[in-house]
């Protein structure tokens, strides 16, 4: 099938494949993709042609799965592409199907004018897969330039979306990468790569890209700024804990001005008393709401005093503690894996022994973060640590005995307000089916499976401190 294709449409396929292997070899120079999960062509994709050929796939776009590089995001470490995309492997039988309909369209029939038709033409294939209603690639093998068309009747239609030549845009998408006009990354990679308060691109300005590049030194300045970003973040949490239970105030009184006017209303016994349950079970919660925000807004004021979380001077502790945990839980990883990386399952093991090594490397950026940011911050805060400085004692998971504490006491609220509601159900009359209804099949319910979940949650917790002591 493939010795069917013109030499000149060949060479054409042959510049998409060399082209994306170009730009997958670009991020692993970003040290976004670890370059072992660049997998070049061609490869053996026979078991797959029966599928293709149901589909009714063009053979220049079967000649080009066969010859495209594909990502083996496991290996390569990240799943998102450009513009919010994902990397997208048509040896897999998955995203071959989703090739067919990459916007989730859910098309019907053959009629390419229909309204639901379908709308990838079988000269056309996605390079890349739709990520959270973003955008991809995708390569018409017919056309290497065209105008926009009259938009169809279909829904979907791709038609009128103007295009440029493929090798013109995948040049570009390089060059963009290059002069980091686009940055790897997105919503689905780790806390390193989602932009989120880390200046990548001054990162990676500042260690030589593209030119004079020290790779090691920019991962090791990423996994500080990642740091330093999510110490931020913790360090705030006051602040978003006290707008929390604010806004549940103000949704909670329009609930409470709602029941009241359904009261009012209420045309018989039924149904005021449905209302004055509704608005007795508002009320409780809102003391509730009330009590926490009081606590919310005392700590906030004794942790971030005027506003303020992070004192600049404690900043080079703040991320110091803030790695030293990072450090930890990527070690605890390996071992994690260390302990699965011999399972009798051949497929498991290997995927195991693969997430190690992936561990591993990650462990070793943060170890020498982990000393980079203790050196700094002996440096310049010397005789502080970061309790004697803040007043926190950890930025850390939560301890066990902690955990069993506020497990104990969110179950003593629970069984208090269980009592209140079975002790204002009393009062009800033989008239009130509906409030009736709403005490014992809703509320009783949810309570007593919410305390029954607490006791089940209790004792793992009581169980982990008897058997591995305190830890966080």
């Amino acid at each position: 099938m493939d010795d069917q294709l013109p030499p000149d449409q060949k060479a054409r396929l042959q510049e998409v494949a060399n082209l994306m292997l170009e730009i997958y070899q670009t991020l692993a120079q970003m040290r976004y993709l670890h370059p072992a999960g660049i997998e070049q062509g061609p490869h053996n994709i026979d078991h797959l042609r029966p599928l293709y050929e149901k589909l009714k796939i063009d053979p220049a776009i079967i000649y080009l799965y066969s010859i495209l590089p594909y990502v083996n995001t496991h290996v390569a470490g990240n799943k998102d592409f450009f513009h919010g995309g994902a990397f997208t492997d048509f040896r897999r039988e998955e995203d071959v199907m989703r090739g067919r309909d990459p916007f989730y369209g859910c098309p019907v029939g053959d009629d390419y004018d229909d309204e639901n038709g379908p709308y990838i033409r079988p000269w056309v294939t996605p390079l890349s897969r739709l990520g959270n209603h973003q955008s991809m690639i995708i390569y018409d093998a017919h056309k290497e330039e065209k105008e926009p068309k009259k938009k169809s009747k279909n829904r979907n239609d791709i038609e009128p979306i103007p295009s440029r030549r493929a090798g013109d845009v995948l040049r570009d998408i390089i060059r963009w990468y290059r002069s980091l006009d686009e940055i790897p990354g997105g919503e689905h990679c780790s806390g390193e790569w989602t932009g989120y308060d880390i200046p990548l691109k001054e990162l990676y300005r500042e260690y030589g890209w593209p030119d004079n590049f020290d790779g090691d030194g920019f991962q090791i300045a990423q996994a500080r700024a990642h740091g330093a970003s999510s110490a931020k973040y913790v360090a705030e949490e006051p602040l978003r804990c006290v707008e929390k239970f604010k806004l549940w105030r103000r949704s909670a009184e329009g609930r409470v001005s709602a029941h009241q006017a359904e009261l009012a209303a209420a045309k018989s016994t039924d149904e005021a008393w449905a209302a004055r349950f509704k608005l007795w079970m508002e009320e409780l919660r809102s003391a509730r709401n009330i009590e926490s925000l009081t606590k919310a807004e005392q700590e906030a004021e004794r942790l971030c005093p005027g506003g303020v979380c992070q004192r600049k001077e404690d900043l080079p502790l703040w991320e110091l503690e803030r790695l030293q945990h990072e450090y930890k839980w990527k070690q605890e990883s390996v071992q994690t894996y260390q302990n699965w990386a011999n399972d009798t399952d051949p497929d498991r093991a290997r995927y195991y022994q693969i997430s190690l090594q992936q561990a591993k490397r990650e462990a070793a950026i943060y170890q020498k973060a982990y000393e980079a940011a203790r050196a700094d911050a002996e440096r310049l805060c010397p005789g502080r640590t970061f309790q004697s400085a803040t007043g926190i004692a950890s930025l850390g998971r939560m301890d066990t005995v902690t955990s069993i504490r506020e497990q104990k006491d969110t179950m003593a609220m629970m069984q208090r307000e269980l009592e209140a509601l079975r002790n204002w159900a009393l009062q009800l009359p033989d008239g009130a089916i509906q409030a009736k209804k709403l005490v014992e099949e809703e509320e009783v319910e949810r309570y007593e499976r919410g305390i029954k979940g607490g006791k089940e949650m209790l004792q793992r917790y009581e169980t982990s401190l008897a058997e591995h002591g305190n830890r966080d």
